[in-house]
């Protein structure tokens, strides 16, 4: 069976834990360190983060272990305000898999019954 894996500070990690996954410690110092090694573990089907980990604005080595990885990466609002970080990584995804951009088409089509 493929691991589950939550990574960053407890207040993130706490429900994912209760939930049976792998739970791992980790900062802002530690996290580029830790999602490389999991991104490249083939054992790992699952790897759950914080946006404020990731940043803002991901930078092209995260975004490639994202795409390349064979675990699905789950990136999650973590905060009082949500950046829309894991939103984009799924889309940018999704677009390169499909080759049409389904996620945005979706959003206007929804913005536009609205």
């Amino acid at each position: 069976m493929a691991r589950m894996v939550a990574i960053g500070p407890e207040r993130f990690t706490l429900a994912f834990g209760a939930l049976g996954f792998e739970v791992i410690d980790a900062d802002r110092s530690s996290f580029a360190e830790v999602f490389e090694q999991l991104a490249k573990d083939r054992s790992v089907g699952l790897i759950a983060c914080g946006e404020s980990l990731v940043g803002p604005k991901p930078d092209e080595d995260f975004r490639e272990l994202c795409l390349t990885s064979h675990a699905a990466i789950l990136i999650a609002p973590d905060g009082p305000e949500a950046r829309g970080t894991g939103m984009e990584l799924a889309r940018v995804a999704v677009d390169q898999a499909a080759g049409v951009d389904l996620l945005s088409a979706t959003e206007v089509e929804s913005e536009h019954n609205a």
